[in-house]
């Protein structure tokens, strides 16, 4: 298996790149002020969706298994609402 060095984004809004790049998302830490969308699309907005989750109020952190989602572009937060903030850990 190969290694690669692990990176991480913080985003506090929607419509801009946690990473522009291509990119394996392996885990999510989403702080929430009540229920909450994280959206990640492939690109842009009008990209493709590979990553949708819904969280509650407080903190989520979510690990993604394997070697994690793939992003062949770049990774977009289309949607982060109802949100603090949220770390998106790449690699």
């Amino acid at each position: 298996m190969m290694q690669t060095d692990v990176k991480a984004a913080y985003v506090t809004s929607s419509g801009a790149n946690a990473y522009a790049g291509p990119a394996r998302v392996k885990a999510v830490n989403i702080v929430a002020s009540g229920a909450c969308v994280l959206e990640l699309t492939d690109g842009s907005s009008s990209g493709t969706s590979r990553f949708k989750v819904g969280a509650t109020a407080g903190t989520t952190y979510m690990l993604l298994p394997g070697e994690g989602v793939k992003f062949d572009i770049s990774v977009w937060v289309n949607s982060l609402t109802n949100a603090t903030a949220a770390t998106i850990i790449y690699g």
